[in-house]
């Protein structure tokens, strides 16, 4: 068994060569992802994927990770990103400008993370009454 609380390097685990594995796989789909881009729009440029940056970080915040660290799931990002897709769908299929989509996204994103800042306040107001 296990014991949890023993750090990676006193169960003799090479934590540097894992790192390394980690990026190099991060690395070898950002590629990818580069690739498949050029191949869909025949064009490489440099700030071809700025557009999505925000689009990206409100996913990780509304699928539940924490800006402060520590929480977030895979799924919970994959969730994100269907309810950011799903806005951006809804607002181009009404006729909504592509600057309100961003305005959208934008408040989005300050709601999660007011959200994500208050809601511990919240929870150990619910252990003090309880």
């Amino acid at each position: 068994m296990i014991n949890p609380g023993i750090s990676p390097k006193e169960r003799a685990v090479n934590v540097k060569v894992h790192l390394i594995k980690v990026y190099m796989i991060s690395s070898f789909f950002a590629s990818l992802a580069g690739v498949m881009y050029v191949l869909q729009f025949i064009t490489g440029r440099a700030p071809a994927g700025s557009a999505r940056l925000l689009d990206a970080v409100v996913a990780v915040v509304i699928g539940g990770a924490s800006l402060s660290g520590g929480k977030g799931t895979i799924m919970g990002t994959v969730i994100g990103a269907l309810i950011i897709g799903a806005l951006e769908i809804g607002l181009v299929n009404l006729s909504i400008p592509t600057y309100n989509l961003h305005i959208a996204v934008g408040c989005i994103l300050i709601f999660a993370v007011l959200v994500d800042q208050f809601s511990p306040e919240l929870m150990h107001k619910e252990e003090e009454i309880g």
